[in-house]
């Protein structure tokens, strides 16, 4: 109970402290915001001058006033970040999600269960930190963001057919209707014997999919990522959020790790690692593992179904150092070790899933080492024929920031079109040929062309996919489909991956 009382206690108090640190956490972003400009911003020097000339006395000036509440609470919150616990924990049920929740339960007891997850990263950062990454208007991408995705979800023609079934069922209806609605739907029934596997051939698509859980990546800021939590408890009652570790030898107390896991499953247990080998900006980010273990089905259940959920942000820039394969290290042995010590007699687990933005592709000279790491030995690539071979299907998922806002690829339907065109997508997506990780080749890039101006294509143009969902061998899953979503065009600087998928003995 005391120890209930001491992390209520410093939850609240942390609350009251950023509450105080506002203020000037605003007016300092305001204040450096006017010095960075965004590629559509340079193109307007006058206007940028003019913005510079007329509010850096205004903004200086408040932050001048609003310095001594800085003095004041950084220290403060210094100490309660390094002895809270590595991640907050938001759980919300609203009428809507308890429905959901009996129905995803009734569809589980029938056996022809389909998961979904997808990851994205948003790059949802401090004002200053996005624009360097060419976006701005960080809280009105985060509703954005939050609405986009609980659309996808609430408008989908899957759970429209699983909440028809689920009427009927409770209506008496003969069981005509649960047979319709496997065949309607192309999944397993537990009346039917499985077919033999199908090779998964991937797609682009402008929605996710019906979802079951929602992997993030650069939720930053615990101020603005309040936007689009409450929009995801619309849709998921689980959701990890605010996680990283806090000290000088970490991140200097600056940044979290940006990671956020949002569930429509309860979630039984969660930790989280900080890497212990980063560089350049790293020194200012908590990068690790968020580690998430989930009840599927009924939490009382004397079998318990279980999955863990991996999620994680690797290294950017690293140059010639080789950071990410030390990272994987980590990888490999913090999931062997949260598995082991979370399973508990009974537990049948279905599926071990590692998600997230890994910074390094499998086509590209510079990420050979990291393709060939020891965790792809145990992990499964849908996406990959081998190291260093994408299968034909896959799309880059890491866009040029100087193409970001082309008029083509700001709505969904856009970005699709050219993610579907081989010459479209080199211009927007980055190659997969990168020699060395630089902020030149790896934000910007060259597109190739001939001397009349023409796109030269070559296989590995626009596919550096850096965004990836695996599954564990050792817990194989039935991989339905695969998606590379375009619903958040323009938004961020990522194209999220979604993967669909049925478990082996769901019954």
């Amino acid at each position: 109970m005391s120890y209930l009382f001491g992390s209520l206690l410093s939850i609240y108090s942390l609350t009251f402290v950023r509450a105080m640190l506002y203020p000037s956490y605003v007016t300092f972003n305001w204040l450096l915001c006017l010095y960075i400009s965004t590629l559509d911003e340079a193109r307007h020097p006058v206007k940028v001058l003019l913005k510079k000339l007329l509010l850096t006395p205004v903004y200086v000036t408040l932050f001048i006033l609003c310095l001594p509440l800085l003095l004041v609470f950084l220290p403060i919150r210094c100490f309660l970040v390094n002895y809270r616990q590595p991640f907050l924990y938001s759980e919300k049920h609203t009428s809507f999600t308890k429905r959901q929740a009996e129905i995803i339960r009734d569809v589980l007891t029938r056996g022809d269960y389909r998961f979904g997850i997808a990851s994205a990263n948003l790059c949802l950062m401090p004002e200053l930190a996005s624009k360097m990454n060419n976006l701005i208007n960080v809280d009105g991408r985060a509703e954005k963001i939050g609405d986009r995705i609980t659309v996808s979800q609430f408008f989908n023609d899957s759970w429209s057919k699983m909440e028809l079934w689920w009427r009927k069922k409770h209506q008496n209806c003969d069981s005509l209707s649960e047979r319709t609605y496997s065949k309607e739907k192309g999944v397993r029934s537990s009346n039917i014997p499985p077919a033999d596997p199908v090779e998964v051939i991937g797609d682009v698509t402008t929605s996710f999919p019906l979802l079951d859980f929602m992997v993030i990546q650069e939720a930053w800021s615990s101020y603005h990522n309040k936007l689009l939590i409450d929009r995801l408890h619309k849709m998921f009652p689980y959701i990890v959020h605010d996680v990283g570790v806090h000290s000088f030898r970490n991140n200097n107390f600056v940044l979290n790790s940006g990671l956020l896991l949002a569930s429509k499953h309860p979630i039984a247990a969660v930790n989280f690692k900080p890497y212990n080998n980063f560089i350049k900006h790293g020194k200012i980010l908590s990068l690790g593992l968020l580690m998430v273990k989930v009840i599927v089905g009924r939490p009382k259940s004397s079998n318990r179904r279980v999955g863990y959920i991996f999620n994680t942000h690797l290294q950017s820039y690293q140059g010639k150092e080789p950071v990410i394969p030390k990272q994987l290290d980590e990888i490999y042995d913090w999931t062997k070790e949260f598995v082991q010590r979370n399973t508990e007699l009974g537990d049948k687990i279905l599926f071990e899933l590692l998600c997230g933005d890994f910074n390094f592709d499998n086509l590209s000279p510079a990420d050979a080492e990291s393709t060939r790491h020891r965790l792809f030995n145990e992990y499964v690539d849908v996406c990959r024929l081998s190291p260093g071979c994408d299968k034909p299907w896959t799309v880059g998922t890491e866009m040029r920031q100087d193409h970001m806002f082309d008029s083509l690829v700001t709505s969904p339907d856009g970005l699709k079109s050219a993610l579907e065109d081989p010459a479209l997508r080199q211009c927007h997506i980055i190659d997969g040929d990168i020699m060395e990780h630089t902020k030149e080749a790896l934000a910007f890039g060259h597109i190739r062309r001939d001397d009349q101006n023409n796109v030269v294509l070559f296989p590995e143009g626009g596919r550096r996919r850096i965004d990836y969902i695996i599954y564990h061998k050792s817990h194989p899953v039935n991989v339905e489909a695969f998606h590379f979503v375009t619903q958040l065009a323009s938004l961020t600087d990522h194209i999220p991956v979604a993967m669909e998928f049925t478990c082996p003995g769901v019954d």
